[in-house]
């Protein structure tokens, strides 16, 4: 990795650690206020970058945690230097929250945002035990109390559901929980007295122990697990949905087809927007509230006023011919042609310029990206609940079709550290993951989170 160093007072951040390789599955995570870390869900072993913005500032025992008290010395000695080679590798409990928080921004998987949530806590919480008293501590550990308590009642409620709905768990999916759950109790010892958010964990947990046994394996049915909405009438245009744009769960993707419809009404001044929401949890209104939709000059690149979207489910939804939940709006022309334009669907908070044209290059890549990684990660999740490699092959079998209805041939990698169509037919024939690194991305810190094996367990 190269290390760029500037001097304080230029308005760059005072350290730049990058890595030199392309990656498309980068998440950040700010862990206080002006250092903040990414990671590559495809090469989660190392850092894809750092980025400190007042080095005098940043607390020492953080610093020396997520970067190693070696790389520490060397970046102070050698300030303000230009580039500094330095090999900066990430720690576990640092390496987890990172991976963690760029699966919540990616993975387009049918999870339960309180459980992901969960172990985003006790993640913080556990990172933060490896800091010795001091501000950075106090931080990690303050964010990951307001993540558990944020959580508890819907945690709270699997595990009461679990607890009456089965007899036996897997032992992946029962050592997940105990995970989440020993986790909450840590912190529960860091509040004085009785807590009742902690508390109602702790009782299901004993309740859910006392009523199910553990299991070695359990039978997976095979499950696509697709939300397909229905056609809303006929359709002026579509245009596909840009991951860097919205983030997971929110709205619905199909590599195969665009998503988003836009419907030309009567007069010939505007269009009805549709997009499909994500199913089958509806999504978090502090994203599906802000969501918009902006129509792009396919010619020029120019992006034209944006318009908030509405989520409409039920009978709303149903008058506007989809069968499930989505979001809709009208969207003024303002005197452009149709056929000259793309829809573009995103959150305000991206910073990620509008693609002109549903064949973008980096547009397509990122869509791949998405989809590998929720068929590989769906995959891995199955695998340490159940052991049939026929239901393994079969999806992965899925992927390869799907990924060559994009790419020019099976030896073209889906995307920047990604696996080739040829590298997965490879692992299907020989059951040996060959030279992609993709294939121990779900190994380590990126291991199924306990969402992912609750997932693919109420699919089962």
């Amino acid at each position: 990795m190269i290390v760029a160093l500037t001097a304080s007072g230029t308005g760059e951040p005072d350290v730049r650690i990058t890595e030199s390789q392309p990656a498309d599955l980068v998440g950040e995570t700010e862990l206080e206020p002006g250092f903040s870390v990414e990671i590559d869900l495809a090469a989660p072993e190392r850092w894809h970058s750092v980025t400190v913005r007042s080095w005098d500032d940043v607390d020492p025992a953080l610093a020396d945690a997520v970067l190693g008290a070696d790389a520490v010395r060397r970046i102070s000695a050698n300030r303000p230097a230009d580039r500094l080679p330095l090999e900066v590798a990430p720690e576990g409990p640092w390496q987890r929250i990172a991976v963690i928080d760029a699966l919540d921004k990616w993975l387009q998987l049918p999870l339960n945002q309180a459980l992901l949530n969960a172990e985003r806590a006790v993640a913080r919480a556990r990172a933060a035990r490896s800091l010795r008293r001091g501000p950075s501590r106090e931080m990690l550990t303050e964010h990951a109390m307001v993540l558990a308590r944020r959580s508890s009642d819907e945690l709270a409620r699997c595990l009461a559901e679990l607890s009456d709905s089965a007899a036996s768990l897997p032992r992946a999916l029962f050592s997940g929980l105990s995970r989440l759950t020993n986790g909450y109790a840590t912190l529960a010892r860091e509040v004085d007295g009785p807590d009742q958010a902690f508390a109602s964990v702790a009782e299901a947990w004993v309740k859910l122990k006392a009523a199910v046994r553990v299991a070695g394996s359990s039978r997976l049915a095979d499950s696509s697990a697709s939300y397909e909405v229905d056609h809303f009438g006929e359709l002026a245009l579509s245009s596909a949905v840009d991951p860097r744009q919205v983030r997971a769960r929110i709205v619905d993707t199909d590599l195969r087809g665009p998503e988003i419809r836009l419907v030309m009404t009567p007069e010939k001044s505007a269009v009805r927007a549709m997009v499909p929401a994500y199913g089958p949890y509806p999504p978090s209104a502090v994203h599906a509230d802000r969501l918009m939709i902006r129509l792009v000059d396919s010619r020029s690149g120019t992006a034209y006023e944006p318009v908030l979207l509405t989520l409409k489910s039920g009978r709303e939804a149903e008058r506007l011919g989809a069968r499930t939940p989505v979001f809709t709006e009208m969207v003024p022309l303002r005197g452009a042609r149709l056929e000259d334009l793309r829809a573009d669907v995103f959150d305000p908070e991206s910073e990620a310029p509008p693609a002109w044209t549903d064949t973008d290059d980096d547009l397509l890549r990122r869509r791949r990206a998405q989809f590998v990684l929720g068929e590989w990660r769906r995959v891995a999740a199955e695998a340490r609940l159940s052991r049939g490699l026929k239901l393994r092959n079969r999806r992965l079998a899925r992927m390869v079709d799907v990924l060559l209805e994009t790419l020019p041939d099976a030896g073209t990698p889906a995307f920047a550290g990604g696996p080739s169509p040829a590298d997965v037919a490879r692992l299907i024939e020989t059951g040996t993951l060959g030279s992609s690194q993709w294939f121990a991305s779900t190994r380590g810190a990126g291991e199924p989170l306990v969402a992912e094996l609750a997932a693919a367990y109420s699919g089962r």
